[in-house]
């Protein structure tokens, strides 16, 4: 059996790392608006002054050494500029070889006023990754098959892959809705670690939703709310949809989720293309927001691969509160797991800068 296991998580570093560029995907968090940075750019200095952001994703633990995916992010809003900057990294480590993707990116993003009811954010990242693996950890098919030496090496150029990324985005908003769309892998590089080109395929994420209900307490933010979002991420051949609804009652925010597109096949027409069930549990204490929520796999593997577990912990510092005051930064009605605070929605936009999440 772990002759078995050893051999299907070598499967798992192989396909990721010599497949045709066209199936190589990124990384994926489940609680995408409590990493607002990695979904998108102009999500940088979205809140009222400084943020620090930690996730860690653990994929499939039933499988060995299937994906692990760490995080950190921090952003600011500089009011003078009327700009966010932010700072992004992770890391994914997959497989018995130790394939590791590790990226970089820095974040710029700029508030427009387009009239007192909408506003949009454009947003530009420059990153640097590379990817790494353990040739002597690999094994090939004739290899396990005990037919001697393989011929597989031969393809083998060198154990990292350095790269030069961009990203663009926008981000439309209203007091009651929100709409945004990134595209990533602009220059889309060359990541092989073969004598060959492989080029990383572009990457693009349509989010929003609308705030369907809120109560709120007076100039102390949201009471209860009750929102719906969705995510949709195409790359390649491989579309990805995510739709929920989140419930917030001070401290505790509950929130469920459907991933997949049951009214379409899988892209290797294995069957209906269905990922998982998401459910989230998430509490605010102060400028502190902790996350955990755990994906029910509804795909082919089953429970096999016994779901995914993720974490997450926001930190807010240096808040203007005086932003928030008036209608100056009018909070995006969205999921309490990226937005804490907000300021009273029927006010009209007095000021140039709002707060977004």
């Amino acid at each position: 059996m772990n002759r078995l296991i050893k051999y299907i998580s070598t499967i798992f570093v192989l396909t990721c790392a010599f497949v045709n560029s066209a199936q190589a995907q990124d990384s994926h968090f489940s609680q995408f608006y409590a990493n607002p940075l990695y979904m998108s750019p102009s999500l940088a200095g979205s809140t009222n002054g400084g943020r620090l952001i930690a996730n860690y994703r653990n994929q499939w633990p039933g499988i060995q050494n299937a994906f692990k995916t760490y995080s950190i992010s921090f952003d600011n809003f500089f009011s003078s500029l009327n700009s966010g900057l932010g700072f992004m990294l992770y890391q994914d480590k997959a497989g018995s070889a130790g394939l590791t993707t590790t990226h970089l990116a820095f974040q710029y993003s700029y508030n427009l006023v387009i009239n007192d009811q909408w506003q949009i954010i454009p947003g530009l990242q420059f990153a640097y990754g590379d990817k790494t693996i353990d040739f002597s950890k690999l094994r090939f098919g004739d290899e396990i098959a005990g037919l001697g030496g393989s011929e597989s090496w031969s393809r083998l150029n060198n154990e990292k892959a350095n790269y030069i990324d961009f990203a663009a985005s926008a981000f439309l908003y209203s007091a009651k809705s929100w709409f945004g769309i990134t595209v990533d892998h602009l220059s889309q590089p060359n990541y092989s670690f073969l004598n060959e080109e492989m080029r990383m395929p572009l990457k693009t994420v349509l989010f929003g939703g609308v705030n369907i209900w809120n109560e709120r307490r007076r100039l102390k933010g949201h009471a209860r709310s009750f929102s719906l979002s969705y995510r949709l991420q195409h790359q390649a051949q491989n579309i990805q949809t995510d739709l929920g609804v989140y419930w917030f009652n001070d401290p505790i925010e509950i929130g469920v989720w459907y991933r997949g597109l049951p009214f379409l096949t899988s892209s290797d027409n294995s069957g209906i293309n269905q990922d998982a069930i998401v459910t989230l549990l998430s509490y605010k204490y102060g400028p502190l927001r902790f996350g955990y929520s755990y994906d029910i796999s509804i795909s082919q593997l089953g429970w096999t691969s016994q779901g995914a577990h993720e974490l997450s912990v926001i930190f807010e510092f240096n808040q203007k509160m005086s932003l928030r005051l008036n209608g100056k930064r009018p909070a995006l009605p969205c999921s309490e797991t990226a937005n804490p605070l907000s300021s009273t929605s029927r006010s009209k936009y007095k000021g140039k800068r709002r707060r977004v999440f």
